[in-house]
């Protein structure tokens, strides 16, 4: 009786010992574990810096003037651009009627009338002012509005749903990101985290430690980027568990058959 309990006995000992080796500490969890202990805690202000425009990019760019029948003339057939109405959103219920012009790889758009304008390397506000320019000998008191159609990043990793998330196209944060894809479960690496940055000719990755602080007043990571990807990793002990998991249901399935075979040929 003593010799067929034995086993039974030392497996639930490495179990138990391999769970325990497991558990997460709560220091691996928390956010910003080194803020002062205070009820109000100032932070430097970030301004949100302009956007450049990319080849690719989908812009928005309405004429109007005191006759808008003359503006038009400058303006595409009407088509639907999708407006986030709430900041950090995934989907955009608010809609507005306008002219959408997808940027070519050479860098150019084509706008009735106009031609061809070169866009790319110039901010929204610049190519505004350099539409206005264009039109002037032709309307009276011009307006144009000019701003991207989309804003678009990734989260991918050890989050509860990863995928292509549509934000807010003004400024969104890395925690509005980690928000919109569910948040961080208990088996994220909170502590190295990776942005990967494709921007304006330049490729870039960060690795970014959310336990800390000073996050908060880092703007190159916490403001994100249209196309910017996140990766989360997961904890070491998670890999374990999943490979400790995966060996007992190999060995769970080898005591099995070993056990019928004794009970037959025996």
């Amino acid at each position: 009786m003593f010799s067929t309990s034995r086993p039974l006995v030392f497996s639930v000992f490495i179990i138990a010992i391999t769970l325990l080796s497991s558990c997460t500490s709560s220091k691996q969890l928390t956010y910003f574990q080194d803020l002062p202990d205070k009820n109000v805690i100032d932070l430097p202000p970030m301004q949100p810096e302009e956007r450049v425009i990319e080849n690719g990019d989908d812009l928005y760019i309405n004429f109007s003037a005191k006759d808008n029948e003359a503006a038009n003339y400058f303006n595409k057939s009407s088509t639907t651009a999708v407006v986030p109405a709430v900041p950090g959103t995934v989907s955009a219920p608010a809609t507005t009627t306008g002219s959408s012009y997808i940027v070519a790889n050479d860098g150019f758009i084509e706008i009735p009338r106009l031609g061809n304008i070169k866009v790319v390397g110039l901010t929204a506000g610049q190519l505004r002012a350099k539409l206005l320019t264009s039109v002037a000998p032709y309307l009276k008191d011009p307006m144009v509005e000019v701003r991207f159609n989309t804003f678009k990043i990734s989260v991918i990793g050890e989050v509860r749903s990863p995928g292509r998330y549509v934000l807010d196209m003004q400024r969104t944060t890395i925690f509005e990101a980690l928000a919109a894809a569910g948040d961080l479960p208990l088996t994220a690496k909170r502590y190295n985290v990776e942005l990967y940055r494709d921007y304006n000719g330049q490729r870039k990755i960060y690795k970014i430690d959310l336990t800390k602080a000073s996050v908060l007043n880092n703007q190159e990571i916490f403001q994100l980027r249209h196309n910017d990807v996140l990766y989360v990793q997961p904890l070491q002990n998670t890999i374990a568990r999943e490979n400790f998991n995966t060996v007992t249901a190999t060995l769970s399935i080898i005591l099995s058959v070993v056990t019928l075979g004794y009970a037959i040929f025996k």
